[in-house]
């Protein structure tokens, strides 16, 4: 397992197939210790101001020369590692308590990632999503980017999160990501520095230059890690380009939306060249 590259100490990962008006997907989680018990679970938050486990993309598109990956679908509040993005009390905390729920600082990761054996393409893309969240929460903090201290977002489902995310995507051998159009929530959400409107502050200063709308949906939908992780890799943004699709996935989030299901389709395939 590539997770047990990094040195996170004692964690253990569960699959279960869950469904979210009547899709049904994966649901991952990852947790400190050996075993865990489950407890009431709350909405994801983290210390960016969101939740860490709100991977808003989805179709993936293709590993041959032309083939090429499309991230297209609903947003997605992540319920597994992670996140969902943000990362108080996570998502996957069913009674944990994380070693390092006071966070661990952008050198601290970056040294973990550094230091781990994975491969040069995950180093970079993790590096690479991570230097985007700390970019972001340092213009919003007032401090360099070096020195940006994570809260929930570095804790143990987090990292997983994002190296998982670099990780699949180069075991599938993926060539280009499109990620359909972004959608946030609006309200406001509360975050390790009080309330504050939807987007998330580091979740619209990351999507800079990057097409987005607001929904009615009173929920965040778009979480920091999400917006670095679309940001890192998304080719395009909008529908979904003329493909042949291979395989298709479904991933459900933790929160259950009336509105739409809150699943991340990825669907793997070949762009169709005329």
């Amino acid at each position: 397992m590539e997770l047990s590259k990094l040195d996170l100490g004692d964690f253990h990962m569960h699959f279960e197939r869950e469904q979210r008006q009547n899709i049904e997907g994966v649901k991952f989680g990852i947790h400190e210790g050996a075993t865990h018990t489950h407890a009431p679970e709350e909405p994801a938050h983290d210390g960016s101001c969101g939740h860490d486990h709100a991977h808003a993309h989805a179709h993936t598109h293709e590993h041959s020369h032309e083939g090429h990956t499309h991230t297209h679908e609903h947003e997605h509040e992540h319920g597994g590692h992670g996140h969902d993005h943000d990362h108080g009390a996570e998502v996957h905390d069913h009674g944990h308590h994380h070693h390092h729920a006071h966070g661990r600082s952008h050198g601290q990761i970056r040294a973990l990632i550094e230091a781990s054996e994975l491969s040069a393409f995950v180093k970079k893309h993790a590096l690479g999503i991570f230097q985007r969240i700390a970019i972001a929460e340092g213009k919003i903090h007032g401090v360099p980017a070096a020195d940006v201290t994570f809260h929930e977002v570095g804790a143990l489902d987090s990292i997983a999160d994002i190296v998982c995310a670099c990780v699949g995507l180069e075991a599938l051998g993926v060539e280009k990501v499109f990620v359909s159009s972004l959608h946030e929530g609006c309200g406001t959400m509360e975050c390790a520095h009080g309330t504050f409107p939807l987007p998330a502050p580091a979740t619209l200063e990351i999507l800079a230059g990057i097409p987005l709308s607001q929904i009615d949906e009173p929920h965040e939908l778009i979480t920091p890690t999400g917006a670095a992780i679309v940001a890192e890799f998304g080719a395009a943004f909008g529908p979904m380009p003329k493909m042949k699709s291979e395989k298709i996935g479904y991933g459900v989030g933790t929160r259950h939306l009336d509105s739409r299901p809150n699943v991340l389709r990825a669907v793997l395939g070949e762009l169709v060249v005329e």
